[in-house]
């Protein structure tokens, strides 16, 4: 626990330095110059400035798209909502199979949820981190502080999730900001232990044409790696304690590091626009120039001090220990040119054109004779140009297009063609309308698929690009809060880890047609909130996917003493039906086929209770309830079963001084 009022204390000292802030006279916050027009988050709170004045506590929020070109508003979760449902993974799909603890290794089994990182061992592991691309930039009237806490088990099965933020504005245009998140979840199985940490600091600052955003941050994950149980029977069947059933591992340890160093600028050139939005004046330019700066170093290990021969298919390398390594270093550096909408008389379109070079290192053990490894460094790398149209400030209908290609390295030939379309009936962000999407990529499998060499598997193949043809379609209703859409993904050499958890690739095309639902109904004060995907593959023994996954939230809301007390308390489901869930590979970290057993078909049940005291919001949850209800199938993945039942409580704290 000692970390834990570590950063507190760090937290609580910085909300404590006194600025002298004063109302914000609306610096574009965003590179392009004119993107705020998102709606300001104002609270009832209010602090005295230097001068013993009210200050209202207004909070801009976005995070950076297109390449770092442009913003988008990100709104900021000051309600009950859905506080109680903390696992990120499940906050980035409703459908997951995962390794059954927090912080464990995962894989969304909703296809078009699926993330692909750069450096391959993350895709595991993704939603668990923070990245540049991933964070919320600030810019306050007053010090924003918010603290969420998580926790729920006895001694040697505890779990507990941190989350502390803190951010404040040095001046009217210049934030800074620090994050420190971290899970610390001990698991019920023996050898499940996950350790996580993220932080991050950054800053954002924009006065008239000159902007800039700058991220450090570093992720550190340390996961036991137990191999699943040995006999699925005990589970389903049996009457024995977790933490005393059989593991195939006791010694296996994943670790993974990663270090990011961001800095993005903006120059606007040409004559200056003042816009006011909601007060606030904002400066426009009709051309915006950008260079990009990414470097990140990342790591991933695994070792095996006790080998169980029964459960490793091959033994390379050494028969008594394993110790497998991978690095990288990655630094990219993009240019780009912006020509804002309606900002040029000779085009009424936005435009953006750009250049991105990157560089690869690896440093990964390679086959340097017919009996003898060493880990050596290779280097690739590429170049890429972007050109993008896009029409955003329409009243009805807003579009984009983008285009990739790499023109020159590794992945020479590459490309990416994206559009987007919105059309909205009524007013803009408050109507109902219809979004089209369409995409066809190209691309060459991630570097590692191709070599690798490890004391379990090892594999030196030659991939064929892969390539995708993507459409969606989308129907929506804000105000009757209801959403309906289709997408239909075509894939032609569908790169993946098969059953003996090596890659490969299909040999004829695979469709995925995959329809969702979402729709929150109201009955006085109680909600049904839905949210139903459904997924075919025409290749199920390539790419299984559950045919249905649900997500159903059903709760009572209520509030009290003038909405100084509000209360939510209610049912959520996690459910979908059988098919054949991946396996799981500790040494090389990746999910891969498995034909022995289908898994699903068993909902997980969830009873909470949330309550909030003015700007202070708590939970108490008592997960997976019924776990000791009828079917104890509860495998999420193969021989990985999800934890029992556990009682688990939290709050959220929010600071506006």
């Amino acid at each position: 626990m000692k970390q834990y009022f570590i950063i507190l204390a760090l937290v609580f000292g910085l909300s404590t330095i006194s600025f002298a802030q004063r109302k914000l006279s609306g610096a574009s916050i965003g590179p392009d110059g004119k993107s705020m027009s998102q709606k300001s988050k104002k609270d009832d709170s209010k602090m005295l400035d230097s001068l013993g004045y009210n200050v209202e506590s207004v909070i801009k929020t976005w995070k950076l798209t297109d390449m770092n070109s442009s913003v988008r508003e990100f709104n900021l979760d000051t309600v009950l909502g859905e506080i109680q449902n903390y696992n990120p993974i499940y906050q980035k799909s409703i459908s997951n199979s995962y390794l059954g603890n927090l912080g464990a290794a995962y894989q969304s089994n909703i296809y078009i949820d699926r993330e692909k990182d750069e450096f391959l061992f993350f895709d595991a592991y993704r939603a668990y981190m923070d990245k540049p691309e991933d964070i919320v930039y600030f810019n306050t009237t007053t010090p924003y502080t918010r603290l969420f806490y998580e926790t729920g088990g006895p001694k040697g099965q505890s779990e507990n999730l941190l989350k502390v933020l803190q951010t404040q504005n040095i001046s009217p245009n210049w934030n800074f900001g620090i994050k420190y998140d971290l899970i610390s979840s001990d698991g019920q199985y023996q050898n499940q232990k996950t350790k996580l940490y993220d932080l991050t600091v950054f800053s954002s600052y924009k006065k008239r044409n000159y902007g800039m955003n700058l991220v450090l941050n570093m992720n550190r994950i340390n996961a036991n790696e137990n191999g699943g149980v040995v006999n699925d029977d005990l589970v389903t069947d049996g009457d024995e304690e977790p933490e005393n059933i059989q593991i195939n591992l006791t010694e296996g340890k994943s670790k993974l590091t990663n270090f990011n160093l961001f800095m993005n600028h903006s120059y606007g050139i040409g004559k200056e626009r003042e816009i006011v939005i909601e007060k606030d004046t904002t400066y426009s330019y009709a051309i915006d120039l950008l260079y990009t700066l990414n470097y990140g170093k990342n790591s991933w290990q695994f070792k095996d001090e006790n080998l169980n021969k029964e459960f490793y298919p091959n033994f390379f390398l050494n028969q008594n220990s394993t110790f497998d390594k991978v690095e990288q270093v990655m630094v990219k550096n993009t240019f780009q040119i912006v020509f804002n909408e309606n900002e040029n008389k000779w085009i009424r379109l936005g435009a953006r054109f750009g250049i991105e070079s990157e560089f690869l290192k690896y440093n990964l053990r390679r086959n340097v004779s017919q009996y003898a490894w060493q880990q050596k460094d290779e280097n690739i790398h590429n170049n890429q140009l972007v050109a993008s149209l896009f029409s955003l400030s329409g009243k009805s209908v807003n579009w984009k297009a983008v285009g990739k290609y790499v023109f020159e390295g590794y992945r020479q030939n590459d490309f990416d063609l994206d559009y987007q379309l919105t059309k909205w009936f009524g007013e803009k962000n408050s109507g109902h309308g219809f979004k089209l999407s369409g995409r066809l990529e190209s691309t060459t499998p991630n570097y590692i698929m191709e070599k690798y060499y490890g004391n379990h598997q090892q594999w030196d193949l030659k991939l064929d690009k892969q390539n995708e043809l993507r459409a969606g379609v989308e129907y929506f209703n804000k105000k009757y809060r209801f959403k309906i859409g289709a997408n239909f993904c075509q894939i032609d050499n569908y790169t993946y880890f098969g059953l003996q958890a090596t890659p490969e690739q299909a040999s004829s095309g695979i469709s995925v047609l995959t329809g969702y639902l979402q729709k929150n109904f109201k009955l006085g004060n109680f909600y049904l909130n839905q949210s139903l995907v459904g997924q075919n593959s025409s290749n199920e023994k390539v790419l299984p996917l559950p045919t249905l996954s649900i997500y159903s939230n059903n709760y009572y809301k209520n509030e009290f003493f003038n909405g100084a007390l509000g209360i939510q308390t209610g049912v959520s489901i996690h459910y979908n039906t059988s098919f054949y869930a991946p396996d799981y590979m500790p040494a090389t970290g990746q999910f891969f086929l498995q034909d022995q057993k289908e898994l699903g078909d068993y909902p997980k049940v969830n009873v909470y209770f949330n309550f909030r005291i003015k700007r202070t919001r708590l939970f108490v949850m008592y997960e997976h309830a019924n776990a000791s209800i009828g079917s104890k199938n509860y495998f999420s993945a193969l021989h990985y079963p999800i934890n029992p039942s556990m009682l688990k409580y939290g709050l959220i704290w929010t600071f506006y001084n």
